[in-house]
This record gives C-alpha cells, structure tokens and sequence, in this order.
C-alpha cells in the first residue's frame, strides 16, 4: 500500500495536477493508496509520523523541497521506509540533483518500476535534512524572500541581489574530525545534495548516496567587490573553486556562531538552534 502525501498549494498548485496523474496511474495499474492532505506547515510531518509508528514505510510526497523535508523529519524509522518523489515544488532542488524527472508520469513510472536505493541524509542538532544545510546570506536571502510580495524565482533573484549590497558576514568556527578554524562566513554550508536556491549550484561534486558531507564555506572579506566576485562564482556554479572558499568532506561538522543567527535546512528558517551536523545512513529512495 502505497501513502501518498500531498501539499496542494506547492508550486502554485502543480501538485493538484500532479495528483491526478499519479492517481490515474495507480488505479490503472489496480495498486492500493491512501492519500493524506497537508493542510497546514507540519501537517506532512505530523502525518509522516503517525503513518511510520503505525508500520507504514511506502511513502509517496507530492510537494516540493520543503514538504520532502517535514516527510522526513516525521519519519519514525528513516532506516526502514521508502520515499518516493514527485516535484511539485517551485525550485526542486533535491529532485533534480537525484535525477527525479519533473514530468509527474515519468517520476510516477520511477517509483512503480524501480528499486529504492540507499540515500544519505543530514542530521543537525536533532532535525533531518535531505539537501542543505547552512547559515549566511542564503538565510539572509531566505528572510527578505518570507518579507516580500514577490513570487518564484524572481522573488528569489531579487532577495539575493538586495542581502549582496546589505549582508555583514558572521564570523564562525567550524569544528570538524580534528580541523578547528574561524571564518568570517558570507556562506557557510553543509551539503548532502549539490544546489540549493532553485537551481544554484553550490557545491557540483556533492552527491546524496556517498556517505560524506560537502562543507562550503566562503569568506567575507576584502570588500563589496570581493563578495560580488563570490556572488558570480556561486551563480556559475563555481564557488568552491574561488580563491576564498574552503571546500572539505566529512561526515560530522559543528558551525558555532559568535553571535546567534538563523539556520536554514532545506530552505526552511529555524533561530535559536545548535548545528551539530552529522551524515546518517539507510534511508531508501527512488
């Protein structure tokens, strides 16, 4: 029995048309479902949770980035449940790193006809996260983008030029397996998938099934200039690359702020929260 856990207003809609496919797919086929409506923030993780304790681990998510994150922060076992995707979000970051087809047929065709496979995730201070994990301007810009009348990825463009002219930088130590250092950190990133942003590269070489972490971490330093020169590097997909990143692999990282400041995981704002990241094992995914 397959659950389905739908978020109707993700990607302007998308995920009701999508719906209708997956629906018309699995009737056809004569397999069982139940679906579950997220009607509110949580509600996927709350229905995640109560599916998963009651011994359900077929799960089908019918949302886009961040309803794929509350599924897994609900899960109760991650190591024994399957996860299906079908992107119907406005960026779908994770999706496309994982080559999940946008077109709802083909990534429904995925899931009946393929295998789960082992994925990685990262879990920072007790929160899951599928993709990525950070602080800095991409949190600065995720703030300006919950403030603004914007919609898509223009909302998302704009944010980022304005948090480019205004940001300050915070200054950070990141303790890893041995490696103590402090940053001045325009951004500074854990990374399990490659992009974040809908469709900015961050980190190319990350991959989601390698049991290591990508760390990015770009300085802020040498004036207005030099952060415009990161900025460029970051939309080419080339940031790790720039002379003021430091790029590393591992499986557990602590980024500890001098001064507090929000997180983003997924692309979801968390304040007052500790990051303690570490790569976990054994989720399965199509």
């Amino acid at each position: 029995m397959y659950h389905i856990i739908f978020n109707p207003v993700a990607g302007k809609k998308k995920a009701s048309k999508n719906l209708r496919v997956v629906e018309e797919m699995l009737q056809e086929r004569g397999i069982a479902y139940q679906l579950h409506q997220s009607c509110d923030v949580h509600d996927a993780e709350a229905i995640a949770r109560k599916l998963t304790e009651q011994g359900e681990t077929e799960l089908i998510v019918l949302g886009g980035d961040g309803t794929l994150n509350e599924v897994l922060n609900g899960l109760s076992d991650p190591t024994v449940c399957k996860i299906g995707l079908i992107p119907s979000g406005t960026g779908n970051d994770f999706a496309e790193r994982r080559g999940i087809p946008l077109d709802p047929k083909k990534a429904m065709k995925r899931i009946l006809d393929g295998e789960a496979q082992d994925v990685d995730y990262i879990d920072v201070s007790g929160t899951r996260c599928m993709n990525v994990a950070g602080l800095g301007m991409d949190v600065d810009v995720l703030e300006r983008c919950q403030k603004g009348k914007m919609k898509g990825k223009l909302k998302y463009l704009m944010s980022l030029i304005k948090s480019l002219f205004a940001f300050k930088g915070y200054r950070v130590k990141i303790v890893s397996e041995g490696r103590e250092e402090t940053h001045d950190v325009l951004i500074c990133a854990a990374c399990n998938g490659s992009q974040f942003g809908g469709g900015i590269k961050i980190c190319p070489p990350a991959k989601e099934d390698d049991g290591q972490m990508d760390v990015v971490i770009v300085d802020c330093i040498g004036g207005k200039w030099k952060i415009i020169k990161a900025f460029i590097q970051l939309m080419k997909g080339k940031v790790i690359e720039y002379p003021l990143t430091t790029y590393f692999r591992c499986e557990s990282v602590t980024f500890l702020p001098e001064n507090d400041c929000p997180i983003q995981l997924d692309g979801e704002l968390y304040h007052n929260h500790a990051f303690e990241a570490k790569l976990r094992k054994g989720l399965k995914f199509y």
